[in-house]
């Protein structure tokens, strides 16, 4: 399953990365911000079609499906096709496709593809994070000031106001840079000590899932903005080492 795993998100990279350089119009779904390609239905189509094949009785959930498949299955694939759609859709070469694979509920292997970095990550439980084959782990920054983190704030999303103060106060109170860049792509330089935290709100399980695996794997801490470990579900997310979690959850209180 690791191999196929890994397999079948390079190859559905390579298919974006062609729609990519060739150009793609975009339609909105919910809102303005919330867009989608023919990129990102050929992708989810490819996907979903590779898992049915090899594991036809696994449930898959998926970003751009109405309704899961074989919800309740032993085994489930949780996709975003494409992570950082607006991204993708207006040129900017930062996204990255995303799989997390459950057993009986619990995150069991995860891999995140960068195709313009040719970048692949991967994490299977209590073996830790590799990108490209190589072990990564998280740094061990323990200041916020001249610190390196994404923040992320969506609105019509839980704890609005604490993230509000958060952003707020890192900006006054901090001498942190703050980035933000429409994709979970960060997360994973976060895990290779890179980036130094990531926080934000806006995010679904499609989102959170696969990131949570990888991170926590190159030794962040992932909780919700409470400080309790992240479960699915949760729309707030704060991902850091052990030394800068907590400061983090301080500027959120």
């Amino acid at each position: 399953m690791q191999e196929y795993l890994q397999t079948i998100i390079v190859e559905a990279g390579k298919l974006a990365k062609e729609y990519f350089e060739a150009g793609v119009s975009h339609r909105t779904k919910s809102n303005l911000g919330d867009l989608v390609t023919d990129a990102d239905i050929a992708v989810n189509n490819y996907l979903v079609k590779m898992i049915q094949e090899k594991y036809p009785d696994h449930a898959i959930h998926t970003e751009e499906n109405k309704e899961d498949i074989n919800p309740g299955a032993e085994y489930e694939w949780v996709i975003d096709p494409i992570d950082g759609t607006r991204n993708f859709a207006v040129g900017i070469s930062f996204w990255c496709n995303m799989i997390a694979i459950l057993k009986n509920g619990e995150l069991m292997m995860s891999a995140i593809y960068h195709p313009i970095a040719n970048e692949l990550f991967f994490a299977e439980k209590g073996k830790g994070t590799t990108m490209n084959g190589e072990p990564v782990h998280v740094n061990t920054v323990n200041s916020l000031n001249f610190g390196f983190g994404i923040c992320s704030r969506g609105e019509h999303t839980t704890f609005d106001a604490e993230f509000k103060r958060m952003i707020s106060r890192l900006a006054t109170d901090t001498t942190c840079w703050m980035h933000n860049y429409g994709t979970m792509l960060p997360c994973c330089y976060v895990a290779t000590g890179g980036a130094d935290f990531y926080a934000g709100n806006p995010g679904f399980d499609h989102d959170y899932l696969p990131v949570a695996l990888i991170c926590s794997e190159a030794g962040a801490l992932v909780t919700d903005c409470e400080g309790n470990p992240w479960q699915r579900g949760r729309r707030d997310i704060v991902i850091a080492n052990p030394a800068l979690h907590p400061k983090i959850l301080e500027l959120l209180k």
